[in-house]
């Protein structure tokens, strides 16, 4: 219907126009003829104002139809600049839901893609549990013979046991009629020391099983519960990229650490820890939001204990770091007698250091596995026992901080000794000697 209503205004439009051209044309010819002259003008520059003036009367009965019949074309004419506007807000727009459309099917898909993995880390956790819980039941059914053999070697001992102490016995007794009973008294100790070598044996069989036990419950462990396994310091208070960043790099010097160890490894990825997500988000976290130029000491702990080549689980422990010592600080001091033997000057030291490696602990210097902070090497230390005993009297051996001392941080290339020989008269007098150790 609308297309018809075109073509009737059209036509309309056409005729109308057609119909003025003709009377103009007519009019024309007539003032021409008539030699009619407009406006004071020659009579043809007046047949040629009638004739623009026709025109012009054409194209607004054109114009003037076409916007009476379409508001669209009106409004279009009329707020052209609102339409485009409109259109150019309309195509922006078009164009930011398509990008947030783009940018959560591809949020979709990685979703897609880590639940999948999260699905197959599943299947794969529940197998290694269900293939534990076999070796598992395997090992306590070898263990329970295992302990069968035992008890039963053990119930064979108390027997021979008893049998020894009743021929002691029966030794005992016949002892007042030796002369009498010499051979006989010759054999039972014949029998004493073959029973006694069998006991022997059987004792030497028992303990081989039972060590045998002890190794296979134990294993070869590559790392005991509570290990660490790496430490290293980051930066805290830093952005969420370069916080990643820096744990990514943390998670992969680690994971070099552990693979110098016979454990398991991941071959498709070639990682050897078994970390929780949870944990390592956590971390990052925490990281994250500590204050900017903070610094945080990450150390990674053997969840459990981990035979060879089985999977090294660990978590996460976090300490705030810090400076235990400045630079040239005073740690401890301690008066020694040069007049000691060398023995007695090696214990003092070995106090003095130990009164070290205490007050730094207790200062907050984090210890290693062994409760230890770090310690001097053998040549330094007998160096430093040479140079006690070649001065006289008493000399005084005072350790500074060599340099600034954080809380990961070891003392081992950290320390400076003074040694002050004290004057016998007065000890606040006296000769000093540096070592730099």
């Amino acid at each position: 219907m609308e297309i018809i209503n075109a073509f009737v205004i059209i036509a309309a439009v056409v005729i109308l126009s057609g119909l003025i051209a003709y009377i103009g044309d007519r009019i024309g010819m007539k003032m021409g003829k008539k030699r009619v002259s407009l406006f004071g003008l020659r009579p043809r520059y007046s047949s040629i104002i009638i004739t623009i003036v026709t025109g012009i009367l054409i194209a607004v009965l054109s114009v003037t139809i076409l916007l009476a019949v379409y508001s669209e074309l009106r409004q279009a004419l009329f707020n052209i600049n609102d339409v485009l506007t409109r259109l150019e807000y309309l195509n922006e727009e078009l164009q930011n839901k398509d990008q947030e459309l783009a940018a959560k099917d591809k949020k979709l898909n990685k979703k897609d893609q880590e639940l999948s993995g999260l699905q197959q880390e599943i299947e794969t956790k529940e197998q290694q549990i269900t293939e534990k819980e076999a070796e598992i039941a395997a090992r306590e059914k070898e263990i329970a013979k295992r302990d069968q053999e035992i008890a039963a070697v053990e119930k064979e001992l108390d027997e021979l046991s008893q049998n020894r102490n009743e021929l002691q016995n029966r030794v005992n007794e016949l002892s007042s009629q030796r002369d009498e009973l010499e051979t006989q008294v010759s054999d039972l100790q014949q029998q004493i020391s073959e029973l006694e070598a069998d006991y022997d044996k059987l004792r030497e069989v028992a303990n081989q099983l039972q060590a045998g036990v002890i190794y296979y419950m134990g294993e070869d462990m590559v790392y005991q519960k509570g290990d660490v396994v790496y430490t290293d310091t980051l930066e805290g208070g830093r952005s969420e990229q370069e916080t990643i960043s820096a744990l990514n790099k943390y998670l992969q010097a680690a994971n070099k650490v552990a693979l110098q160890k016979e454990i398991e490894v991941n071959q498709d990825t070639g990682m050897a820890l078994r970390l929780q997500t949870e944990d390592i988000l956590n971390a990052a976290r925490i990281i994250y939001n500590m204050e900017p130029g903070s610094r945080v000491i990450v150390s990674l702990i053997a969840r459990v204990n981990v035979p060879k080549n089985d999977w090294l689980y660990a978590n996460f422990q976090l300490y705030e770091d810090f400076k235990v010592f400045e630079q040239g600080q005073l740690i401890s001091s301690r008066e020694i007698s040069a007049e000691q033997s060398s023995k007695e000057i090696e214990t003092e030291l070995e106090a003095l250091l130990q009164d070290i490696n205490e007050k730094a602990i207790s200062q907050g210097l984090l210890p290693d596995n062994s409760g230890q902070v770090g310690s001097i090497n053998f040549s330094q230390f007998y160096d430093l026992v040479n140079r006690v005993r070649a001065a006289s009297g008493k000399v005084r051996i005072s350790i500074y901080a060599d340099a600034d001392i954080w809380r990961q941080d070891r003392l081992n290339d950290n320390l400076k000794f003074d040694l002050e020989e004290l004057n016998p008269e007065s000890e606040n007098t006296g000769r000093k000697a540096d070592n730099n150790e």
